[in-house]
């Protein structure tokens, strides 16, 4: 063991080292795993630094249910965490002081310390015993996650959840976090926040002739890589856990090129690509986990960009090859149901053909579809103004929001005032004023905007009700075994392996009004922690939320949403997808309306193009960064 501990030190991976304890558990074993990994590490010859790091990240593994989630005891637990407080002991203060700071200034940095692991360091480092800070550290840390909401909720399996950033995973992968999401924005952002980042780019442009050569024809694949460079440490993070529930859980979302999402067969070639590039990276991490030649897929799916419906190919065959997906950009019923549809068969393909059926997700862009509707509300009022009149009140509306008018027309100047980067709320006391100029009550618009909070939450809760209400779950077992002729066994694998994602969250209802089994909410981590500090309201009551995905708003709500056209294409199937649901699956949908969005006409619906277009400016911006960088190595 000595030698691969101290090869892992020599790449730097103290997580590995950490690690080892988790990978192929034996009940009973790990106390015995814990004394001969702690006499490696001891006595490896790295220094002092790396060893009380890399045993601060082995009492994390205790002190957060890592352990436990793998399959040991409790009671075995707590005896290898008090070996490891034993060992810390014995680390100088100085020392340990400087690896603690260590730690609490990374869990600060994610996202500006706006964040769960943010919060997690202010009330750690409030309480820290300056003589022994390693044990006390653990304790703390012990002692924030256990009191918190989603140790909870995870522990007694109200829901999952997932990182939607690139950087704390970590620290969540200790509460049972068990999926994370990127796209171009949070890949750029994680760059930002970790200096490193450019170095490592830097390193891997050093190897390639053609891209000193000539950056700019090589800048997607200089962007891949850079995307993927900012994805190691979460597949790594995750690696132990997806190795125990082979692809099960613990997958991490990598976003496509958005600029290809139109162009079916060009995205599936690069995730092919990307998914060998990982395929060698993790090789090569596995052996250092102590996990020799593994035969395990990287924990990597892809995200498909769902405003076009070339995703629906990119879904089927991906899934066909045991490349799992995420279904991003998408914002309607109608949309989730035919992709997560065509996630199934191709589920089922590789399902016939002997490859892996893995874990894939179904995002459900809630926060954006909400910000959508208001948006458009909110330009409608300006639109029913006189200009004159529209104009002043639009001036006061900015200078309120401190907001810089732009030049163009009246609409113009609305988009950009009444977009939801300014204007977080109808309610706004000028909004209200405005409405009541064209005859509307300010307590229509308090209503409207109330309405509209839950709009998100309205179109996750059809989605799963269609596959994964008590009463539908059998209807689909049976057509995905009778039409793709698998076994009971794994058609319910195959309807169990597609979780609805909630994402894009604006407010902490988004993820509490959906929690329940085949839920896994993608979290930003300021909206982890607005959540963490909503459950320690005193009228907070996690009871009444349990299975909150099933639960029912009053009629009234979606009955007056359903007055906002683009509400009704979100909320509605297609005429097809209403004749297949009943025909073919069973699923009685008396009542249901079929506005809903046609495939033609993902691209031109008002979400998708926003979406579209800020991950588009998103992935421009970061790849014009990545060919400097190659520019700099090149000189």
């Amino acid at each position: 063991m000595s030698a691969d501990v101290q090869a892992a030190f020599d790449a730097g991976q103290t997580l590995a080292v950490a690690d080892r304890v988790l990978i192929a558990p034996e009940a009973g074993a790990l106390q015995g795993r814990v004394d001969d990994l702690l006499d490696a590490v001891q006595n490896s010859g790295a220094s002092g630094d790396l060893i009380c790091k890399t045993l601060i990240q082995l009492g994390m593994n205790f002190v957060g249910r890592d352990a436990e989630i793998v399959g040991y005891g409790a009671d075995e637990i707590d005896a290898a965490l008090d070996r490891v407080l034993g060992a810390i002991d014995e680390v100088e203060v100085a020392v340990a002081t400087c690896v603690v700071d260590g730690f609490l200034a990374d869990m600060k940095s994610v996202n500006l310390s706006d964040s769960l692991s943010g919060l997690l360091a202010e009330r750690i480092e409030a309480n820290l015993d300056a003589g022994n800070p390693g044990r006390s550290f653990l304790d703390l840390l012990k002692a924030e996650m256990r009191g918190g909401v989603y140790w909870q909720m995870i522990g007694e399996n109200v829901c999952k959840f997932g990182n939607d950033f690139a950087r704390g995973l970590e620290y969540l992968r200790h509460y049972g976090f068990c999926q994370v999401s990127t796209n171009p924005v949070l890949a750029a952002k994680a760059f930002d926040e970790d200096p490193t980042l450019d170095d490592e780019l830097k390193a891997e442009i050093a190897k390639r002739d053609a891209w000193k050569a000539d950056p700019e024809k090589y800048a997607d694949e200089i962007v891949m890589a850079a995307t993927l460079i900012a994805l190691w440490p979460n597949l790594s993070i995750f690696r132990p856990l997806a190795m125990h529930t082979a692809l099960k859980d613990y997958m991490v979302s990598f976003q496509l090129n958005p600029n290809i999402a139109d162009q079916a067969d060009a995205s599936i070639e690069d995730a092919r690509n990307a998914h060998r590039i990982a395929d060698a990276y993790l090789k090569g991490y596995d052996k250092l986990l102590g996990a020799g030649d593994i035969a395990l897929n990287p924990n990597i799916v892809f995200k498909v960009g769902g405003g076009h419906e070339a995703a629906r190919k990119i879904t089927t065959v991906l899934n066909s090859e045991g490349i799992g997906t995420n279904n991003t950009v998408v914002y309607t019923v109608a949309q989730e149901v035919q992709l997560v549809i065509d996630a199934f068969e191709g589920k089922a393909r590789a399902a016939r053909a002997g490859k892996p059926v893995v874990r894939t997700y179904e995002t459900n862009m809630g926060g954006r579809f909400v910000s959508h509707l208001r948006e458009v509300e909110a330009e409608k009022l300006f639109g029913a103004l006189p200009e004159d009149r529209a104009g002043e009140w639009l001036a006061e509306l900015a200078s309120d929001l401190g907001v810089e008018m732009p030049d163009g027309t009246l609409a113009e100047r609305a988009v950009h005032v009444c977009s939801y980067a300014h204007l977080k709320s109808l309610d706004h006391p000028i909004m209200l004023s405005v409405a009541e100029a064209v005859g509307q009550s300010s307590e229509a618009m308090v209503q409207l905007e109330a309405d509209l909070k839950k709009a998100g939450t309205l179109v996750a809760r059809r989605v799963h009700w269609i596959f994964y209400a008590a009463e539908n779950r059998p209807k689909w077992v049976a057509y995905l075994s009778n039409a793709y002729g698998v076994s009971k066994d794994r058609a319910q694998w195959i309807l169990a392996s597609m979780d609805v994602l909630p994402a894009s969250k604006r407010v902490p209802d988004d993820t509490l009004h959906a929690l329940g089994e085949n839920m896994c909410h993608t979290e930003f981590p300021n909206h982890q922690r607005a959540v963490q500090l909503v459950s320690e309201e005193p009228d907070f009551d996690l009871d009444e939320l349990r299975g909150s995905i099933g639960h029912e708003y009053e009629p009234g709500v979606a009955q007056r949403l359903y007055e906002l056209p683009d509400f009704q294409k979100g909320y509605d199937l297609t005429p097809a997808l209403k004749e297949f649901l009943e025909r073919e699956v069973k699923i009685d949908l008396s009542g249901w309306q079929t506005r809903g969005l046609e495939p033609d006409d993902w691209p031109n619906f008002g979400s998708v193009q926003k979406t579209s277009a800020e991950f588009k400016a998103a992935y421009d911006a970061f790849l014009i960064r990545c060919v400097g960088l190659a520019k700099e190595v090149a000189g």
